[in-house]
């Protein structure tokens, strides 16, 4: 009885070692967010990735975002580089952003000369405050924050 006991527990383990894995991605989104640039009067929201695993030689980081009250995107393209673990991607300044509205982010793998769609990691993001909150004009200028003069 406690000989089959014992094999029952070892071929369970065996059993649970043959189960396939998923594979590892390529790349995980693991922060963004809207940023507010008061000072300026600008808003933007970007986000940050993380390799999980080495990306193949040459390949293209595309990220794309959908843009307040349209349907067209920002897209942005980076070249992987080489023991490079984290890529940043932000938009530009943006007009027209609503609070708690879901804006999707999409990160595409491309391959180097083909263009191939590797991997897509997607992900939502919502704002914390309307754009409104905003000056309609930035309160300061230049890179010494000097009070604007058409304020």
């Amino acid at each position: 009885m406690r000989l089959a006991y014992v094999f029952c527990c070892c071929l369970g383990l065996v059993l649970s070692a043959c189960k396939e894995e998923a594979p590892t991605p390529y790349l995980k989104i693991v922060g963004g967010s809207f940023i507010f640039n008061y000072r300026y009067s600008k808003m933007s929201y970007g986000f940050v990735a993380r390799q999980l695993k080495p990306l193949p030689e040459g390949s293209i980081l595309e990220a794309s975002f959908d843009l307040p009250d349209t349907d067209r995107k920002f897209v942005t393209t980076k070249p992987a580089k080489s023991g490079q673990l984290q890529y940043s991607f932000e938009t530009g300044p943006l007009r027209g952003v609503r609070k708690d509205t879901p804006y999707k982010v999409q990160l595409k793998l491309l391959e180097a000369n083909t263009g191939k769609e590797l991997a897509l990691v997607e992900q939502v993001f919502k704002s914390d405050a309307d754009q409104d909150i905003l000056p309609s004009k930035a309160p300061v200028v230049g890179p010494g924050y000097q009070a604007n003069p058409e304020n």
